[in-house]
């Protein structure tokens, strides 16, 4: 659904459409393909609307440009009251994700991810702070004595990275680090391994040797019910 969504934006759909009815010659056809083109126009009306305070409102829709070394990238989202509010997109040229972006208030709040290619990258939560104050509340807990605080965040800062980060290797989707931060400050970090092919084929099956990966156990002769035994 998304892919659809990305790599037919209305200003690409609008082009091929008009550039159909160009090269058909049936008046009919014509016809059919102005009346898609007028359709693919009311929608690219809704986007990037502004209300009577010129506020953005709604779905919108932005193309940027390669710049400065920088490849071409688009993304999308909505706004409420100026503010960037729910899940946005980022995309690149060809219509491929880059990242998903969760937004409160025009600020990042929860878990975000981010791709390479196409294929997932890393996960990470971040942590909004409330830009109606001058500062933010923010609960830590200390590494050492487990005791939970209140830390005052200035609100400049927009948002921190505040919880677990998961890092992936593309290629196999295996995770290769796992980190944990509070406040932007990196508190706990750990490599993974990558596992051997011997290794990762060994795990696969005992993963699918599993009784809840198990069709419904067959009974013996005896009507007993065969047990599944499994090791990591």
């Amino acid at each position: 659904m998304l892919s659809i969504m990305v790599k037919m934006s209305w200003k690409n759909a609008c082009t091929i459409i008009s550039i159909a009815a160009a090269l058909l010659t049936s008046p009919v056809a014509f016809a059919q393909n102005r009346n898609a083109e007028r359709k693919e126009k009311v929608k690219e009306d809704s986007l990037n609307k502004r209300d009577k305070e010129k506020r953005k409102q709604g779905t919108w829709f932005y193309r940027h440009e390669a710049r400065m070394g920088e490849p071409a990238y688009s993304e999308f989202g909505n706004y409420k009251d100026d503010m960037k509010q729910g899940i946005w997109y980022t995309v690149d040229a060809d219509g491929v994700i880059l990242s998903v972006e969760p937004y409160i208030r025009n600020v990042l709040n929860g878990t975000a991810q981010y791709y390479k290619e196409g294929k997932l990258l890393c996960t990470g939560t971040y942590r909004g702070l409330n830009p109606d104050n001058k500062y933010d509340s923010v609960l830590v807990v200390d590494i050492n004595t487990y005791e939970e605080k209140i830390v005052a965040v200035p609100s400049e800062r927009g948002s921190v990275r505040h919880g677990i980060w998961r890092y992936y290797d593309p290629a196999s989707g295996h995770m290769i680090r796992e980190e944990e931060y509070q406040i932007d400050d990196l508190i706990y970090k750990k490599d993974f391994p990558q596992l051997a092919v011997t290794d990762s084929t060994r795990r696969e099956q005992n993963l699918a040797n599993r009784p809840h990966n198990q069709k419904k156990p067959e009974k013996t002769r005896s009507g007993k019910v065969k047990s599944y035994i499994y090791t990591d």
